[in-house]
């Protein structure tokens, strides 16, 4: 009898064992920064960033000043302004699709707002561009994307402005025009 207590009870320990594993949050969960969301023209704060996404829509090329950028896929485009709360911040952009995150491209040759120092009380306004697959508007998150607006490094448990974009409705152009990144509003 108690060979059999002690057999029950040692599965039993197992079986709780397993249930708290299976339900611990990782790190990156825990870890994960608070987003301020919004919707393309709503102006959306954070600790360190107001941000204003006007509008988005995709190109198979964009050319911002001199620069001309070609890809195998599709560019997210999006029209932005951007301005610190605190103090002056560079900021990053990412865009994740079901959990995948697409990074701000660097090839913009310093046009993108994501490429300047944003100012407290001075906010620029510009383009936002990002690399995405040709497929993307057939991807399963590509109806709830989210556009993150962050100060740059690292933004584990910070705030962050975030922006949901349903791909699958923009524009996809051949060829988009994009003036560089400017001091001011819109």
């Amino acid at each position: 009898m108690k060979r059999g207590l002690a057999i029950v009870a040692g599965l039993g320990l197992l079986a709780a064992t397993y249930a708290v594993a299976a339900t611990t949050p990782t790190s990156q969960l825990v870890e994960a920064p608070f987003g301020s969301r919004g919707s393309l023209g709503d102006t959306v704060s954070s600790q360190h960033l107001i941000a204003t996404v006007h509008e988005a829509s995709l190109a198979h090329e964009v050319e911002l000043g001199s620069w001309r950028g070609t890809t195998a896929g599709v560019w997210f485009v999006a029209d932005a302004t951007v301005e610190a709360t605190l103090e002056s911040k560079l900021i990053e952009v990412d865009l994740f699709i079901d959990g995948v995150q697409y990074g701000g491209t660097k090839r913009g040759d310093g046009g993108t707002v994501d490429e300047h120092t944003v100012a407290v009380r001075f906010p620029a306004t510009g383009p936002l561009l990002i690399e995405l697959p040709a497929d993307v508007v057939n991807f399963p998150g590509a109806r709830s994307a989210v556009l993150r607006i962050s100060p740059f490094g690292d933004d584990r448990l910070d705030s962050v402005v975030e922006i949901v974009i349903d791909l699958t409705t923009l524009e996809v152009a051949d060829r988009v025009e994009l003036e560089p990144a400017r001091d001011g509003s819109r």
